[in-house]
C-alpha cells in the first residue's frame, strides 16, 4: 500500500453565524505539523457577507498566519456554490501572494453537508501546490 506525505497543515473545524440583521461570522482553525493552531476570522454585512465568502476568507487568514512571511498575502476574490456532475460543489478564486510569486489560483470542494467547511476546503485546495502545504 502506497504512503502519503503527511500535510504541513491539517482541517480542524469552520464556523459561521448570520444575524437576522444580515452580520455574518466565520472562524476557521488549523493545525500546523508543528503543534500550532492558527485561526482566521472574517465578518461582514450586506453585500459579501455570505456565510460562504466569510468562511473562505477565514481559511485564508488562517493559512497566511500559519505560512505567511512578511509580503506575503492570500486574499479570496471570489466564491461560489454551483452544481458540477450533478454534485453541490464550492469553487473558490483566490490570488496568493508567496515568496516574491503572485499566482491567481482556483480550488473546489463538494459540498456535503457543509457549505462554510466545503469553502474552507477548496481554499486550501486552490494554494496546496503553491505553498506546499500538502
Amino acid at each position: 500500500m502506497p504512503s502519503f506525505p503527511s500535510r504541513l497543515i491539517r482541517f480542524l473545524s469552520a464556523e459561521t453565524e448570520e444575524s437576522p440583521a444580515g452580520q455574518g461570522r466565520a472562524r476557521v482553525t488549523l493545525l500546523h505539523q508543528n503543534g500550532h493552531t492558527h485561526i482566521g476570522e472574517a465578518e461582514g454585512t450586506g453585500e459579501g457577507s455570505s456565510t460562504l465568502i466569510l468562511a473562505a476568507r477565514a481559511c485564508a487568514q488562517a493559512v497566511a498566519r500559519a505560512v505567511g512571511g512578511p509580503g506575503d498575502a492570500i486574499e479570496v476574490t471570489g466564491a461560489t456554490v454551483t452544481e458540477a456532475f450533478g454534485k453541490r460543489t464550492v469553487f473558490v478564486q483566490v490570488d496568493a501572494r508567496y515568496a516574491g510569486q503572485r499566482r491567481e489560483l482556483m480550488g473546489f470542494c463538494l459540498v456535503d453537508p457543509d457549505p462554510a467547511r466545503a469553502a474552507a476546503l477548496a481554499v486550501l485546495n486552490a494554494v496546496n501546490r503553491f505553498l506546499g502545504i500538502g
